[in-house]
């Protein structure tokens, strides 16, 4: 499942995981790792790096799971050392000082990164699980288009690349009951 989304189902009303995409980075007999797509915060890069002049990249709340840690995701590919590749020229982690560095420069577009304070994760057989119980729905990207998707927009344009017919429900309100 590494390199998929994972789209909350349209009913699920899970507190932190309603209406979210995570993007998985690792899936592991011992678990699975993922970030948070669609949850922007108040906060920039600039506000925990005020020295980076162009700090001007939305920081995410990729998951309920160490908050206090800064995760980032890109597609610089190995431009950027140490990195990762997950899937599809999606990478993550990598060299922080030097991917500041590239920031700084403008050598880094908002689109090209995301930033993330924690994570979201699984552990041994959980994730499973609560596919089988229909909590999430899979759907591997064709491209990185989806990594410029606006925050706000990006579940209910995953859910109809899922379903065309669930594409409805990006219209409710978080409480279909209340529609």
């Amino acid at each position: 499942m590494q390199g998929q989304l994972l789209i909350a189902h349209p009913l699920l009303n899970d507190g932190f995981f309603n209406r979210s995409v995570i993007y998985l980075t690792n899936h592991s007999e011992e678990g699975a790792i993922g970030f948070s797509l669609n949850f922007k915060t108040q906060f920039m890069l600039r506000d925990v790096r005020p020295q980076v002049k162009n700090g001007n990249f939305p920081i995410y709340e990729g998951g309920p799971v160490a908050k206090n840690q800064l995760f980032f995701l890109h597609t610089l590919g190995h431009d950027l050392p140490d990195s990762f590749e997950v899937s599809k020229n999606i990478y993550v982690g990598g060299d922080f000082n030097e991917l500041l560095h590239m920031i700084e420069h403008g050598k880094v577009k908002s689109y090209q990164v995301k930033f993330f304070a924690g994570y979201s994760g699984w552990g041994e057989n959980q994730l499973e699980t609560e596919i089988q119980n229909k909590h999430w729905l899979l759907n591997t990207p064709q491209d990185t288009g989806f990594f410029g998707n606006e925050a706000e927009d990006l579940w209910g344009l995953q859910l109809s690349e899922v379903k065309d017919s669930y594409s409805i429900f990006a219209n409710f309100g978080f409480d279909p009951s209340m529609n």
